[in-house]
């Protein structure tokens, strides 16, 4: 077998949900096709852990700015140790390109994405979103050797720049992943900068009489409802999650959240846990509405399927395992590093 040699340029440390779904979990099953290499992270699990876990953050954006412009300086220097780079989801998405284009006039580079980078971040900063500009990610899809894309959405515009396309959806190590007992406790996984999407469900719980179970980071009192909040950690996240009985993964339909890939729902679906999800991007190719879980648009619809589920344990346990084989055919791990492995394979 010709061995590969890659470097492999992350966002974050495996702390990020996005680098340690999209690299970290899927180097074991790449080394075992011939593809080996280093990861290195543009923010490390210390500044990950103050930027987006501590209570308010203790560091700023600019430290994490210094820290990545550093560090990408530093591989910079060493990129001719390897065949080819992978790049994920940029060095500064939105606002320059310049190292990838340093990186692309001397490796192949393939350019992996699960987020609709070329818009600017909703709630996101002021400054950052005065300072983004669509064509710096242009940029960097257009001098890519191949682009690998997380669903059909953003697939659709990076062959707008470049014709070297491969969806490869998000994934789950279905052996990492207990089926949890059948319950009707009703919860949400998520991070510091989603929890806000829960907020259009107020009025379905104050309905129901349920206090929702959140694990996430960040400051649960911003929703203006009770909650069972969960501090997240990734040590603990599977006990977490095996608390929950039904999980929920609401949505508004814009650009932005039409690019998100929906690993929450396979998470819950990874633990046979029940899904209601609104149809927006990933969520509707995931979630096959009464086959392996539900999808509500209005709060009406919301509040019926929740309340259909939480009094049917039959139902819970039926869409809970159809949930699960749907992991099992679609977003298992082996099939992403293999998508991976071989586009890696190809530009080298």
């Amino acid at each position: 077998m010709e061995i590969v040699k890659v470097l492999f340029l992350t966002q974050t440390s495996a702390l990020g949900p996005s680098s340690r779904y999209r690299v970290y979990q899927l180097l074991p099953w790449l080394q075992r096709l011939g593809i080996t290499g280093e990861v290195s992270p543009a923010i490390d699990d210390a500044l990950y852990r103050s930027l987006y876990l501590d209570s308010g953050g203790s560091r700023s954006r600019s430290a994490a700015f210094s820290a990545a412009w550093r560090r990408r300086h530093a591989d910079l220097q060493r990129v001719e140790d390897f065949d080819a780079v992978f790049v994920q989801k940029g060095v500064f998405p939105g606002l320059y390109s310049g190292f990838e284009r340093k990186i692309a006039a001397r490796k192949p580079v393939v350019f992996d994405f699960d987020d609709a980078i070329w818009l600017p971040r909703i709630g996101g900063s002021r400054m950052l979103r005065a300072l983004h500009r669509d064509s710096a990610v242009q940029d960097i899809l257009r001098r890519t050797a191949a682009v690998i894309a997380g669903n059909t959405f953003l697939a659709d515009y990076a062959a707008r720049f470049n014709r070297k396309i491969t969806v490869v959806p998000s994934s789950i190590d279905l052996a990492a992943y207990r089926r949890v007992a059948n319950s009707n406790v009703v919860g949400w996984i998520g991070s510091r900068t989603t929890l806000p999407y829960l907020k259009p469900l107020r009025p379905v719980f104050e309905t129901l009489g349920i206090k929702p179970r959140i694990i996430a980071s960040g400051d649960p009192t911003q929703l203006g409802f009770e909650t069972e909040f969960r501090p997240w950690r990734l040590e603990t996240e599977m006990e977490e999650l095996s608390q929950i009985g039904i999980g929920i993964a609401p949505l508004p339909d814009t650009p932005w959240e039409r690019g998100k890939c929906g690993v929450k729902i396979l998470q819950y679906m990874a633990c046979g846990i029940p899904v209601v999800a609104s149809p927006v991007g990933a969520n509707a190719d995931i979630v096959a509405h009464d086959v392996n879980g539900f999808l509500a648009k209005s709060t009406e619809e919301w509040a019926a399927m929740l309340r259909t589920l939480i009094a049917d344990p039959g139902l819970r346990e039926q869409l809970g395992a159809a949930g699960r084989e749907t992991i099992e055919k679609h977003f298992t791990i082996q099939r992403a590093a293999e998508a991976v492995a071989s586009v890696l394979c190809d530009v080298v």
